[in-house]
């Protein structure tokens, strides 16, 4: 397991935000022979997760960042270019005839299009999302993962607005593959989100995963391209970016 230095470094989004351990990749995939084992190398993980957090030693904050850190990964390049490039094509056949909304039936989404995939004609590309599954909902999941995958395709200019998914429409973990563009996403407490914020690069061909205290208790959202974002000086740029959202079924009590 990667472990971050907690000494805190600069970093400019109009305050200055402490480090906090992100990576939790201890447990891989099995099959060694796969290219996403081998691309994994180590990186600054100080790149990643800023927390707007009370600078405070106050009990409640330290438990809320524990709780917030167990709950939230970032994985960097957990696919290649070239399996980039084949989800890409792949997904391109799916979206071709949809056209980019500016309206989601709850407010949720700006500048869109979105699909599902059940199943991969392509074989690499279904072997890279089970691997993907095997990771994210490996003794962790409180119910079976689904079988369909969420594709959402973002224009440069689209973006995500705070919300908290449904527990009516999936369990507790929820996780996306960002694939195209670098792009960061905003989370704050639900209950007080002008005073436990975090910002969270998620950088192109990484996997986050959202569960439990992250998932229910912190809205999320993916910010535009025209939001001031640096993160150690680097100006992120948002291009179009495509995620893979894999979720696992809500409890049977939620749907009733």
């Amino acid at each position: 397991m990667f472990t971050l230095n907690l000494a805190c470094k600069e970093f400019v989004f109009n305050q200055v935000f402490s480090a906090s351990r992100l990576f939790h990749l201890n447990e891989l995939f099995s099959t060694s022979s796969s290219s996403i084992e081998h691309i994994l190398k180590p990186v600054d993980k100080s790149e990643y997760v800023r927390f707007k957090f009370p600078e405070s030693s106050n009990n409640l904050v330290n438990i809320k960042r524990q709780q917030f850190d167990s709950s939230f990964t970032i994985v960097p390049d957990i696919v290649s270019i070239d399996e980039e490039s084949q989800l890409i094509d792949e997904i391109e056949k799916s979206l071709k005839r949809l056209r980019y909304q500016h309206d989601h039936w709850d407010d949720a989404i700006h500048g869109y299009r979105e699909t599902e995939i059940i199943t991969w004609k392509d074989q690499n590309n279904s072997n890279v999302i089970q691997k993907l599954r095997n990771r994210v909902f490996s003794n962790e999941s409180i119910t079976e993962p689904m079988q369909r995958v969420h594709i959402l395709d973002l224009c440069k200019n689209g973006y995500v607005k705070p919300h908290i998914d449904s527990v009516r429409f999936c369990g507790n973990i929820i996780s996306g593959l960002s694939l195209l563009s670098d792009s960061v996403m905003r989370l704050a407490d639900e209950k007080c989100p002008d005073t436990y914020v975090v910002y969270a690069l998620l950088p192109r061909r990484s996997l986050y995963i959202m569960k439990d205290s992250a998932r229910y208790q912190y809205t999320h959202e993916i910010l535009s391209d025209g939001a001031p974002t640096v993160f150690n000086d680097r100006q992120i740029v948002r291009e179009r970016r495509v995620s893979i959202v894999m979720r696992n079924e809500p409890p049977i009590e939620a749907m009733k």
